[in-house]
């Protein structure tokens, strides 16, 4: 089953529109855990991020860092 791995941050959603194939959830979550580690090791750029997994791809017109950052301010 292909799984998708997307960033939550302070600055948005970073989705993953590739994914992944694994056997089954057990091996994509071991595989989550391995991308919060490797972003735990970009120190204070990267410590409050959030790693999840889902079984679909984010759709293309819902919420990205582009997006965001393209968004008018009040």
């Amino acid at each position: 089953m292909r799984y998708f791995f997307h960033i939550v941050d302070r600055y948005g959603l970073s989705p993953d529109g590739t994914g992944c194939e694994f056997a089954d959830q057990n091996a994509a979550i071991l595989h989550a855990r391995r991308i919060a580690d490797e972003l735990a090791k970009a120190g204070e750029f990267c410590r409050f991020s959030v790693v999840f997994v889902a079984p679909t791809a984010v759709p293309a017109a819902s919420s990205s860092r582009d997006q965001s950052a393209a968004a008018p301010s009040p």
